[in-house]
């Protein structure tokens, strides 16, 4: 089941094929291989994309958003984590919870 948004509406689609994974990448790259169509990340997809491997095909829709986790041992991080945790914000738009 997808769930997919617009500026307006939600809705869930049904969907079905031979292939249920977990791997972004492998999604990917079988959607690249013309082997289905993926709901994925745009910032994922953007080379595959650029490169006219990918297309979007429902441009008014989107997915849910994607969570990303920065785990860390300690609280107390070394300058070059916190600059990358940092980049990773500021560039997937993410927000913080401590």
């Amino acid at each position: 089941m997808w769930v997919l948004h617009n500026t307006e509406e939600s809705l869930e689609v049904a969907v079905g094929g031979r292939f249920q994974l977990n791997s972004v990448g492998l999604i990917r790259r079988l959607a690249a291989l013309d082997q289905g169509i993926a709901v994925l990340p745009a910032e994922i997809v953007a080379e595959d994309v650029a490169q006219g491997r990918l297309r979007r095909v429902l441009p008014d829709w989107e997915g849910p958003p994607t969570p990303v986790y920065a785990m860390t041992e300690t609280r107390l991080l070394p300058a070059k984590t916190q600059r990358f945790i940092e980049f990773l914000k500021e560039r997937l738009g993410v927000h913080t919870h401590a």
